[in-house]
């Protein structure tokens, strides 16, 4: 089963840059930073990290062997996050997506229907953002693909919350068992 992640860094980060970029951000990111490891139990897993100084980080890659620092700007970071999004959806039987409402439309808001089109039937989604965010997609036509969708409405800076993540890792642990 392969699972994909994909979340913002934060502001507080270690001062060591040979730290991959999952333990580099830290603050609230440590929540994804969990969560990604507990997905890592049932699945392989991959963690996508969107920098506006980096770009687009794997969680393992340490952000000293970046070369995109402060290179092609943050059109580039969209558009990159875009196609990994994409590729994501193709071959993810798990996809979490917690962005905060300006990357949310950025990048998933400009390629939903691709997206959804892309998706793999029976696919689990989990999205945080912002109501507003939520408010503005559909998910009728990932749910007539089977997939099963979680989303977790944002209040402040929680990325997902306790319910939303829960019912995450029951449903990965459920297809698991299948």
């Amino acid at each position: 089963m392969k699972a994909h992640v994909f979340a913002e860094g934060s502001n507080t980060t270690t001062e060591d840059p040979t730290k991959p970029a999952k333990e580099y951000f830290q603050g609230l990111f440590g929540v994804v930073a969990g969560l990604t490891d507990e997905l890592s139990e049932s699945a392989n897993t991959s963690l996508h990290v969107l920098s506006e100084e980096f770009g687009v980080l794997r969680g393992d890659q340490p952000i000293a062997d970046t070369t995109e620092s402060k290179q092609g700007g943050s059109a580039d970071l969209w558009e990159k996050a875009q196609e990994e999004l994409l590729t994501a959806a193709r071959e993810a039987d798990v996809i979490v997506i917690l962005l905060s409402t300006d990357a949310f439309e950025r990048t998933v808001g400009e390629i939903w229907p691709e997206l959804v089109e892309a998706a793999k039937p029976d696919s689990i989604w989990c999205i945080g953002a912002a109501r507003s965010t939520l408010d503005s997609i559909t998910f009728e036509k990932l749910e007539e693909k089977g997939c099963s969708v979680i989303s977790y409405q944002r209040v402040g800076v929680a990325r997902i919350g306790t319910d939303a993540r829960e019912d995450l890792l029951q449903a990965v642990n459920q297809k698991v068992s299948e």
